[in-house]
């Protein structure tokens, strides 16, 4: 087992080690009440704002087997590249700041959204091969996308929160994700049929030009990086194998109190929460062929189903946690229950309001995410934790892939006889992770009370 490094051993080495800001100022941005979460609010709106156009947009241009692909293609591109990027990222991070690697991601969406809208534009005068949209979408994969945005953003609110308020801080920034995106959608339903593609995107892009500008003059970094280092040497440490080679230690080292085994079990979760959810993409064929709802009526209902969600995370963390006394693997769990139940309401569901009452029964869904981060950054130094997120990130990133292709496979094989067979497996992928649950919190309640055994002697 590797020692732990002393204060003392830290401080001699500040070329290496990153430095958290002061308490003071960490407990200053907290009584502020805000940090990234406009950020992450204006990206998801504009994203979501023209996110759907994309898709009408590549359809108008092409059949829908050739869409289809064209789709797919983009989902690999925007998924395997920046889960790379992920991995040199974080470590990077943790010596130079979470905000660079924030800025990098939104420049990605700013161009891409800037070149979509000019193919848009283009393709009213001009025949444009859908294959361009692809191409246009090397922006944001090569500046990290989703995976590196999201490294950033919950980095910033883990190195800012403590262990009393990480998980209801973490909570309230999924919910301004989830505000963003609901947001984004019913704007795009009512402004869809009045304005053009092109000008969705450029209100997009906009979206991120005032994501970006509060995020340089309204965000604080929240770690601290010598001023006086060559910008070279800062880009060349982000193809550092060491830096890399630590990540990995991160993950396989051995460590106390049964530490090693939670992290990967609460991986493995995320993991499986990110499989099963890629099944959302079939949802609107399903409901389109068993209730009838067009793309008006589904956007209403998403739009719903965010919103429960969004009040989930808000408020129900912080209410669970103050009347119940909830732990965050007790939030956990009841995030397990709630994707089963609503999964298996929507399987058995005759009728279309059926839905909303799946949506109106199961909103702490969505909770799971603060819980799993929380969870990994009260375990571990905090200069790791940025390494393992971007492991998380990576691997949730990348684990879609495999999982559309499956989903898929299972639609189209029972969608003569037995269209909600998709749904029920849904549900039964989060009744492994209820097992995995489980074990996840006998390994916590081993490690609690060893650690008190030490204490006490």
């Amino acid at each position: 087992m590797s020692s732990p490094k002393t204060p003392g051993a830290m401080e001699s080495d500040p070329e290496r080690t990153p430095l958290l800001k002061p308490d003071s100022l960490r407990q200053k941005r907290q009584l502020s009440g805000v940090s990234v979460e406009p950020v992450a609010l204006l990206h998801s709106f504009g994203w979501s704002l023209s996110g759907v156009m994309l898709t009408d947009q590549i359809m108008y241009q092409s059949c829908e087997p050739y869409a289809a692909t064209v789709s797919m293609s983009i989902v690999l591109l925007t998924s395997v590249i920046p889960a790379l990027m992920a991995l040199g990222f974080g470590p990077w991070s943790d010596r130079y700041g979470r905000k660079p690697i924030i800025a990098f991601s939104l420049v990605g969406f700013l161009i891409t959204d800037s070149l979509i809208a000019c193919l848009s534009y283009l393709s009213t005068f001009y025949s444009i091969s859908p294959w361009c949209y692809v191409l246009a979408n090397i922006p944001v994969s090569v500046l990290g996308g989703y995976a590196v945005l999201n490294l950033g953003i919950f980095s910033v609110m883990n190195d800012i929160t403590n262990e009393a308020n990480r998980t209801v801080r973490m909570g309230i920034l999924q919910g301004f994700i989830m505000c963003g995106v609901v947001g984004g959608l019913l704007v795009s339903s009512f402004l869809g049929n009045f304005l053009s593609v092109s000008t969705m995107f450029c209100i997009s892009a906009l979206a991120t030009i005032v994501s970006l500008i509060y995020l340089y003059l309204g965000t604080e970094e929240s770690v601290n990086w010598k001023t006086d280092s060559l910008e070279g040497v800062q880009c060349n440490d982000f193809f550092n194998l060491d830096l890399l080679r630590q990540m990995l230690t991160t993950l396989t080292q051995r460590r106390p109190n049964r530490e090693r085994p939670i992290m990967w079990l609460l991986m493995a979760i995320g993991a499986l929460i990110e499989f099963a959810s890629s099944g959302r993409v079939l949802f609107f064929l399903y409901t389109r062929q068993e209730f009838n709802l067009d793309a008006q009526s589904y956007s209403l209902w998403l739009s719903a189903e965010l919103s429960f969600i969004m009040l989930g995370n808000m408020f129900g963390i912080s209410f669970l946690k103050k009347i119940f006394k909830c732990s965050d693997i007790g939030l956990m769990a009841i995030s397990t229950v709630n994707h089963i139940g609503d999964f298996v309401i929507k399987g058995m569901s005759t009728a279309g309001w059926q839905l909303y009452l799946a949506s109106a029964l199961t909103p702490f869904k969505g909770i799971e995410t603060a819980t799993i981060r929380s969870i990994i950054s009260n375990i571990l130094p905090s200069e790791e934790t940025a390494k393992m997120y971007a492991l998380d990130v990576s691997i949730q990133a990348v684990t879609p892939i495999g999982a559309v292709f499956f989903f898929t496979f299972l639609y189209q094989k029972t969608l003569k006889y037995a269209p909600a067979t998709y749904l029920y497996a849904t549900a039964g992928v989060f009744g492994i992770n209820l097992v995995l649950v489980g074990f996840t919190h006998a390994l916590l309640k081993t490690r609690e009370q060893k650690m008190e055994t030490t204490v006490c002697s």
